[in-house]
């Protein structure tokens, strides 16, 4: 099917699909889907495949990375036994001869001399006899016999007598070189020595063997006692003549505390352990050197280096794992892409029926499931066509009796409302005029009583005081009584004009001209100071005069009476379209904004005295005459009233209609 969208359009009941827009872009994702489930179908077992042979990979080749410098340890702990199994034959065949066996003295020193020549490893070569004396000696650094060296010859006694051979433990030279003595018993007849031979061996050419090793770019050798936890052996001479514990002793000594037996059990004799210093982390594999030696040979190299190989074995399967995923997911996206093609081209279409254009474009059609849904959709497009067209008419008229039916709703509920507002507020004022007059009544005549009463008193007392006239306080009093009956009289007035229904009696008045006479019936505080703007001239406009100037004086009292402190009160005129404008301001306290939309209320007032009908009665008056009352206040700035006054004035019959509603 093809056809114009403007055609076909439907625009009345196009529905609005927007609040389903996010919900169909989140639906709208079959081609991840579809390639997600190729990937996942063909990717996971091979990436199963890849971690699993990366793992069994990594530990095979550190196993074997370790193996390899275990079998190294092992190779200098055999040559380290072979070095001290040499120094130890040199003994036994220097004790074998026949002129040692003379116990001459001077004999011994030229031999020992010889052999000292032959093996300068060879510091100190003595023989001792059973009690313990020095029989010959030769120090190739000369001097006599210090503390130390006699201690390690009792010692060397004491064991040949009683094992045989003696290794002695490892001490410093007074240069700081590792060295060890050496002891073998001196036999005419076997099993029965008649002295001991001792040699002090300098052990420094282990440094030089384990110097030799070299292992990758920062690999090394080194030889640890493991019984004081002292190094022996280092290709840094420095290291090993330094008096501070170097790093690698350090961390053996923390792996000790951490684990007393990380050394023990099935790794004794040979094992591997990692350790971290502040620089670098390293993989060292070590061995044993034979009993009775509680030595350690250490093959040592950062663990980046030593498991450089690993690392390069997991790279280059992640490569090759990231190239099958960038094929295969190409292959997938080909695929997905082929199939969501189709389900887009349908998409599309629904999407345009949805927005009331039912004369969808072309979709091509095929001999599948796709072609069947097609089939399927052109029909349903068609049906809703016919269908939409019937509603659309339907719902033009069910608007048009809908708009006509609001219409009069709204106006027969403003009518009832109007109604409503008219008999209360008839209702309210009829109960207060009936109030209002029976309270004038009742009020106003013992007030004039009692004002009469209070002229007598003053009167009387007066001509009884003659010329010293009345009593201070007397006359305080009496001042009293004379101001709360006139504020009575004014409560009473208040009330009255609230509740008078009387006819609006307008008549053309000059405006400035009557600003200028309530001015003048203000009697301004000392520090308050008027400011006048007429600019009206000789406009008149009808108005009531002696509302209007009640509305006035009321509106320039209460303005003084804000000002405690002083201030200016500002009064101004002017045209303002097709009315005039009374500005009446103050710079007085201000009124809050929460008691604004109040302060025309009848009996709202914020004063510790009076009725709250002054403002009351200043609205109404205005709304007689047509106008309008306004105010802007801000708290501690002032306030200003706004009387707006049509210029043609109040028409006879909106002065009836008013005083109906009153």
């Amino acid at each position: 099917m093809a056809g114009s969208p403007a055609r076909g359009a439907i625009e009345p009941l196009a529905p609005d699909l927007s609040p389903y827009a996010g919900e169909l872009e989140q639906r709208g994702k079959l081609l991840y889907k579809l390639l997600a489930f190729f990937l996942a179908l063909s990717l996971v077992p091979l990436m199963v495949a890849g971690f699993l042979l990366i793992h069994v990979g990594n530990n095979i080749i550190q196993k074997q990375i370790i193996g390899v410098k275990q079998e190294i340890a092992q190779k200098v702990a055999s040559n380290v036994t072979n070095y001290l199994e040499d120094k130890r034959n040199a003994l036994q065949i220097v004790h074998k001869s026949s002129d040692f066996l003379t116990m001459d003295p001077r004999r011994q020193s030229e031999i020992l001399s010889n052999v000292m020549n032959a093996y300068p490893m060879f510091m100190r070569m003595t023989v001792i006899d059973l009690n313990g004396a020095e029989v010959s000696a030769v120090n190739r650094m000369g001097g006599a016999s210090s503390e130390d060296i006699r201690h390690d010859e009792m010692e060397a006694l004491r064991s040949i007598r009683s094992l045989g051979d003696y290794i002695g433990p490892v001490s410093r030279s007074p240069e700081g070189y590792p060295q060890m003595t050496l002891g073998v018993p001196i036999e005419r007849i076997p099993g029965r020595p008649i002295g001991v031979l001792l040699g002090v061996v300098n052990l420094i050419d282990l440094s030089s063997l384990v110097k030799d090793i070299v292992i990758d770019q920062k690999g090394y050798c080194y030889i640890v006692d493991m019984q004081n936890l002292e190094m022996i052996a280092h290709p840094d001479i420095n290291t090993l003549l330094s008096t501070t514990p170097p790093p690698e002793i350090q961390a053996l000594k923390t792996l000790r505390e951490q684990n007393h037996d990380v050394f023990e059990g099935n790794q004794a004799d040979m094992g591997a352990i990692e350790y971290a210093d502040q620089t670098n982390t390293y993989l060292a594999s070590y061995a044993t050197v034979p009993p009775p030696l509680n030595w350690k040979v250490f093959v040592q190299e950062p663990t980046s280096e030593a498991y450089e190989a690993s690392s390069q074995m997991r790279r280059e399967i992640a490569f090759i794992l990231i190239g099958v995923l960038l094929f295969t997911t190409l292959i997938g996206y080909g695929m997905s892409r082929f199939i969501v093609k189709r389900v887009h081209t349908l998409q599309e279409a629904m999407e345009q029926v949805g927005e009331g254009n039912f004369d969808v474009p072309f979709v091509p059609t095929s001999n599948d499931e796709f072609g069947s849904l097609t089939d399927k959709f052109i029909w349903m497009a068609g049906s809703l066509k016919d269908k939409t067209l019937k509603l659309v008419y339907a719902q033009k008229e069910l608007q048009k009796w809908n708009s006509e039916l609001e219409k009069r709703v709204q106006e027969r509920t403003r009518d009832l409302k109007e109604a409503q507002d008219q008999l209360i507020a008839g209702e309210k004022l009829a109960a207060l005029g009936q109030m209002a007059s029976v309270v004038g009544h009742e009020l106003r005549n013992p007030l004039a009583v009692m004002n009469n009463s209070v002229y007598f008193i003053k009167t009387k007392l007066g001509a009884a005081a003659g010329e010293a006239g009345l009593d201070s306080k007397i006359d305080k009093h009496i001042h009293i009584l004379e101001n709360e009956i006139i504020k009575s009289n004014a409560i009473i007035r208040d009330v009255l004009d609230f509740a008078r229904n009387r006819a609006l009696n307008a008549a053309p008045r000059k405006i400035d001209e009557l600003v200028e006479k309530a001015l003048e019936r203000i009697q301004f505080p000392p520090d308050v100071v008027p400011a006048k703007k007429l600019t009206l001239g000789d406009l008149e406009v009808p108005v009531d005069e002696d509302e209007l100037r009640q509305v006035l004086v009321n509106l320039m009292e209460n303005a003084c009476q804000a000002m405690t402190s002083g201030g200016t009160l500002s009064v101004g005129t002017r045209t303002y379209g097709d009315m005039i404008e009374i500005t009446i301001g103050d710079s007085g306290c201000g009124i809050p904004q929460e008691h604004l939309s109040k302060i025309f209320a009848p009996f709202f007032t914020t004063k510790s005295r009076g009725t709250g009908l002054g403002l009351a009665v200043v609205k109404k008056i205005i709304e007689r005459h047509q106008g309008q009352i306004d105010v802007q206040s801000k708290v501690g700035e002032g306030t200003q009233f706004f009387i707006r006054l049509p210029i043609k004035g109040v028409t006879l019959a909106a002065a009836k209609k008013s005083v109906e509603k009153a």
